[in-house]
């Protein structure tokens, strides 16, 4: 059987489209993700700036109803149903859409999320075709060089460090690192290895496999245990002298200690900011459920960013770091706004009263 010919199939998509055309003119795989990032961030911007909007908007109207909402809670403590139908005809007599905020919310957080997903999927069917890819043009150097070193007569040692050597000069030339990290497709760590071993390899491009050009998808499990030892002995031969030139570790978790690092600062910054103007306002449930925010989504961020590929942890350091630098302008730019409005309510109130 002939290991030799083993194809991988580019995955396709929107998004992987779109990474290939950003990598087309910033040829650092790395940065084309950063910038990619940067544009989805300045693309989505009126999105968030609107759903801040919003925000403020309602927790200006909780203020402003805060006392009425407080006599009404008195009056109607044994009767949830009254206080209820109460509550909904206050909000509608101030003119305070309730769904309408959450549409607007939830519209916002769905897109989000929906990039998160898609996106890490991309990213990771990417890195999988990247880890095989390097290791097929790996392969496909050292038989080149290592048969032409035969055919000139040379014995099998002088052969087989002739063929290392070409190995690693053409990983050097084409390896894929970003500042501290070795191999951004694999995960930042100093657990796991710039250039995988057998197991780790086969788990990373994952169960199907092409045995040649011509054949259908095979599946690694099905594959008989002499098959198995074959592909395995194959990989080594083009692969050991990497892992012992070019392997250690690939990263120090640089890339999960800043993702935690700006996520949770981006929290508390618009926590803070938030409390800080409508302290009073906000009703306990809310008020706890920013508290596990603030813990609960660096935490994740930092998960994805330890135990998969370095390149998704790039994009959620500099989705973070996007939305830093893009919070202080959107809030100031809301902070004017409600200054006019404020001042245009003022003059309507003097000249409604002057015509009196």
């Amino acid at each position: 059987m002939d290991f030799i010919n083993l194809l991988v199939i580019a995955p396709t998509g929107f998004w992987q489209t779109l990474i290939e055309f950003f990598n087309t003119f910033i040829l650092d795989y790395a940065w084309a993700i950063i910038v990619l990032t940067i544009c989805i961030k300045i693309v989505l911007t009126p999105l968030d700036f609107l759903n801040k909007k919003v925000s403020r908007d309602n927790m200006k109207m909780q203020t402003e109803l805060a006392p009425q909402l407080q006599k009404l809670q008195k009056q109607y403590a044994n009767d949830k149903m009254k206080l209820n139908q109460k509550s909904q005809e206050l909000y509608k007599t101030s003119g305070y859409n309730l769904t309408g905020s959450c549409i607007t919310m939830l519209i916002n957080f769905a897109l989000t999320l929906i990039i998160f997903i898609t996106l890490f999927a991309a990213l990771h069917a990417g890195s999988s075709y990247k880890i095989e890819q390097q290791y097929l043009l790996l392969r496909q150097e050292y038989e080149i060089v290592y048969t032409e070193s035969t055919n000139n007569g040379d014995e099998e040692a002088v052969a087989t460090q002739t063929a290392q050597d070409a190995v690693l000069e053409l990983y050097d030339n084409t390896k894929n690192n970003f500042l501290w990290v070795q191999n951004i497709w694999v995960a930042d760590n100093f657990w796991t290895s710039a250039i995988l071993p057998f197991d780790s390899y086969i788990t990373s491009v994952g169960n199907n496999i092409k045995l040649d050009i011509d054949s259908e998808n095979v599946e690694y499990s099905k594959l008989t245990d002499e098959e198995k030892l074959a592909f395995e002995a194959e990989y080594n031969k083009v692969m050991q002298i990497l892992i012992q030139d070019r392997g250690g570790v690939n990263g120090y978790l640089i890339t999960a200690v800043v993702a935690i690092l700006t996520c949770f600062l981006s929290q508390y910054l618009m926590q803070r900011r938030t409390s800080s103007k409508n302290s009073n306002s906000q009703p306990a449930t809310t008020q706890q459920t920013n508290k596990i925010l603030i813990i609960v989504l660096p935490i994740v961020m930092g998960v994805f960013t330890l135990f998969y590929n370095a390149i998704f942890g790039l994009y959620i350091i500099s989705s973070q770091i996007v939305s830093l630098a893009t919070f202080p302008i959107i809030d100031k730019l809301l902070d004017k706004y409600y200054i006019k409005k404020d001042k245009e309510k003022q003059q309507k109130i003097k000249m409604d009263y002057s015509r009196k």
